[in-house]
């Protein structure tokens, strides 16, 4: 029973959740395969091009200051205690749609998921990197072990794009309405869990299935 994991990289928890199943995954006797699936905060929208996360939310969100620096605050306190550098401040508004297909090539050409995964949060949530720029998503896959030519297909057709909608639709059919969401089998969770919380969760899933 394979464990799944639905993220999107726009989603600071997201990037916790990450770094605590790395570490669960660790501590176990044995290393599961995961499946990292896309999940689209914002489905229908194209992403707000030249503005931030902080823009949009005083413009658009009815957030005021107060309360922006409040969720600001928790977010990258939290971060912290994964490990994690999050600058809130500069995060682009992008349409995260570009960077999962980027993810799923990046799979489909034998990079570490785990790996290509950490690289993208990092470069939108710690060092503000444009995802929704061609030019960006290049660079990243460099960092990942691509070529900048691996990314063509991605800007001439819909390489991918089906994919992440699958896996959208699939998290939808079944219930999930926040990320990140860790299921295996029948039983999930969801938020950025602790690393005992997940081991849990991974035991419990491979005894169901005799392991």
């Amino acid at each position: 029973m394979t464990p799944t994991v639905w993220a999107d990289v726009r989603c600071p928890w997201c990037w916790m959740g990450h770094r605590s199943l790395a570490a669960a995954l660790e501590r176990r006797d044995r290393r599961e395969p995961v499946v990292r699936a896309s999940y689209l905060l914002d489905p229908h929208g194209e992403g707000h091009p030249g503005r931030t996360v902080r823009e949009v939310a005083l413009a658009s969100w009815g957030m005021d200051e107060d309360g922006w620096r409040a969720m600001r605050d928790r977010v990258e306190t939290a971060g912290r205690a994964f490990g994690l550098r999050i600058r809130m401040d500069g995060v682009p508004a992008i349409d995260s749609r570009p960077a999962h297909r980027l993810l799923k090539l990046a799979q489909a050409r034998g990079v570490d998921p785990e790996h290509a995964w950490d690289l993208a949060f990092s470069a939108l949530l710690e060092h503000n990197r444009d995802l929704g720029d061609p030019e960006v998503l290049r660079d990243l896959a460099v960092e990942m072990g691509l070529t900048a030519e691996d990314t063509d297909p991605l800007w001439s057709s819909t390489a991918f794009a089906a994919e992440v909608d699958a896996d959208h639709r699939a998290a939808v059919e079944a219930g999930v309405r926040a990320v990140p969401t860790f299921a295996v089998g029948d039983r999930t969770l969801s938020g950025a869990r602790s690393v005992d919380e997940l081991v849990e969760l991974l035991r419990v899933g491979a005894e169901e299935v005799g392991r």
